[in-house]
């Protein structure tokens, strides 16, 4: 950034100014000081540059947005959002605040997800869509299946960035709703998580304070914008720290995830992370030659959060790409949900991540965690410390009462960042997001449905696995992440992400199924080493687990349901099992229809 622009911004009191201000707010201040520094550059699936949005740009199109939207209809109205990978969106996002209209993003809707975009219109009860003008028909007739959902269409890449400002006031950081974040859901009830304007601002101060983050902290996203992650980190975040962001499509990132590298060494990005799959996939893709020339040492922050982490994943990280500068002190394990807006915890920077060996008989019987320095420990990697702002706490989910450290329980989490609630969904807001733990009166806390410890040594969060998904065999609680991991690791064939295992209810027994998707590769071998693989696979969850996979089962490729942000959907994937709605690969026909 320019010297002079940042002098400019500290004598007017800005920096610690925007502490306090709502997203809108900064962006109005940032484009009347430097209107012409980079907001955002966004890259093609070539890692080109595609398109640049200033921050003079960025007030420009999305007031004009906003004073279209303040013609019709009133304040509070919900609006969807159905925009491609680009820098469309966050003009319109930022548009529905300037107008005081509820955005709604939504993921475009493929055939398996229009349902769930028409479950969701109908629920938040939208009457206007904004989209781009080469989308626009199609998904005019994609959605309009139903007359008891009219829709006003906006194509907002067609309006003339001249329209007056006049009238246009940014909110303040108030508790009035910003937008929804439907969560994707295990099933196909999406519930809309209503976000506030003071739970942005405060989650994004949150994020600058812990990680140390500043306008010269350049970052590189490629996380979806219609998810928590994509928005709040990638997308509202550089708006608050003034600084310049480079986004991809995250299709671009799962076909060529070198691109996602090469960015962060081009752009000499000090931000920059994703899910733990994302760090397992750069590592499997990269090839000798394919980065010369490539220097990660810019790269201070790696977020590794979304999904639970894995010590081997760092390991392999760091030793594949650490001849090209990367650091292992830069990897960053952090926690975050939707109904806490996003952040939780994560840091301190430039450390190495905690890592711990547990006595895994221990914490699945009796909730203690135990050091095991043995072949028998189980490694657990810890998430961060929690922002200052707020007070996280380990609960017996059962009877309400607050564990001490080195305990398992359930995370609880209290503060400005929790979320107002589930839209239109009183009993259950009252039951995530009214929580009071046992004697403790007077301080609601919200509920996150995962399980974890506070380690008594360096105070960080660690994460097991989510309640729902929990495996009971024999009075042992496992988490089905860990058994996943196991089956993943057996076999060279089986890809990250790629399995879900389940408990198969129905009957006097409950039986362990696991749900292995198949790429091409895979699908191609099953035919000669069906029989084998299900043996290892069988093996290795018994000799790290104890337990026996009763059912193993090959499904095609693309077929694994999974949200938004990749985490594999296992009561779906149980309920589809049980409906025998999988597409499962017949191992005897399997090289044919190869």
């Amino acid at each position: 950034m320019d010297a002079r622009i940042e002098t400019d911004d500290l004598a007017a009191g800005l920096y610690d100014e925007v502490s306090a201000l709502s997203v809108t707010d900064i962006l109005q201040r940032r484009a009347t000081r430097h209107p012409q520094r980079v907001l955002f550059r966004f890259l093609d699936e070539h890692g080109r540059e595609e398109d640049v949005l200033t921050y003079g740009d960025a007030w420009r199109r999305s007031t004009a947005i906003a004073a279209v939207l303040a013609a019709h209809g009133g304040p509070g109205d919900r609006v969807a959002l159905f925009y491609p990978a680009g820098l469309d969106f966050i003009v319109a996002f930022f548009g529905c605040l300037l107008a005081g209209r509820v955005a709604v993003p939504l993921n475009l809707p493929s055939k398996r997800r229009v349902d769930r975009c028409l479950r969701i219109l109908r629920d938040c009860g939208c009457r206007r869509a904004l989209t781009v003008s080469s989308l626009e028909a199609g998904l005019r007739d994609i959605l309009s299946v139903n007359a008891d959902l009219p829709l006003a269409w906006l194509a907002t890449d067609m309006l003339r960035n001249e329209a007056t400002a006049a009238g246009i006031v940014p909110p303040p950081a108030d508790e009035r709703i910003a937008f929804l974040q439907y969560t994707s859901g295990s099933t196909s009830h999406p519930k809309g998580v209503m976000v506030s304007q003071l739970n942005i601002t405060t989650n994004l101060r949150m994020m600058r304070t812990a990680w140390e983050l500043d306008h010269t902290s350049n970052t590189v996203f490629w996380q979806p914008h219609h998810h928590d992650m994509g928005l709040i980190l990638g997308q509202l975040l550089p708006v608050m720290l003034g600084n310049e962001t480079v986004l991809m499509g995250p299709n671009t990132f799962v076909r060529q995830p070198l691109i996602w590298l090469d960015a962060i060494s081009r752009y000499r990005a000090v931000l920059a992370g994703g899910p733990n799959f994302a760090y397992e996939l750069a590592a499997q893709r990269w090839q000798p030659g394919r980065l010369d020339g490539c220097d990660l040492s810019s790269w201070r922050i790696a977020l590794n959060g979304a999904d639970v982490v894995r010590a081997a994943t760092l390991e392999r990280f760091a030793a594949t790409f650490g001849p090209l500068g990367y650091r292992p002190t830069t990897m960053l394990p952090c926690y975050g949900l939707a109904e806490a807006t996003l952040f939780v915890s994560g840091g301190p920077v430039c450390e190495m991540p905690r890592v711990r060996s547990i006595d895994a008989h221990a914490a699945e019987t009796e909730g203690r965690v135990r050091e095991d320095l043995g072949a028998s420990g189980r490694t657990v990697v810890g998430c961060g410390l929690p922002s200052d702002e707020i007070e996280v706490a380990i609960v017996d989910p059962a009877n309400g009462v607050r564990l001490g450290c080195d305990r398992l329980g359930e995370v609880w989490v209290s503060g400005d960042t929790n979320a107002l609630g589930y839209w239109q969904l009183p009993e259950q807001s009252a039951a995530t997001f009214g929580a009071e733990i046992a004697g403790e009166p007077g301080r609601r806390y919200m509920r996150t449905g995962d399980i974890g410890f506070i380690g008594a040594d360096d105070g960080q969060i660690y994460l097991c696995g989510r309640m729902k998904d929990l495996l009971i065999v024999d009075g042992r609680n496992l988490h089905p992440e860990d058994v996943e991991y196991t089956i993943v690791e057996s076999h060279p064939l089986i890809k990250p992400q790629s399995c879900a295992v389940f408990e198969d209810d129905r009957g006097e027994q409950r039986r362990l199924v696991a749900v292995i998707e198949a790429d091409r590769e895979l699908k191609r071998a099953l035919p000669e080493i069906a029989r084998a693989l299900r043996m290892q696979v069988r093996r290795a969850v018994s000799e790290e687990h104890g337990v026996a996979i009763a059912d193993i089962v090959f499904i095609a490729p693309a077929t694994l349901r999974k949200t938004t942000s990749g985490k594999v959907q296992r009561s779906l994937m149980k309920q589809l099992h049980q409906q025998s709605a999988l597409d499962v690969i017949d191992v005897a026909v399997a090289l044919d229809a190869a």
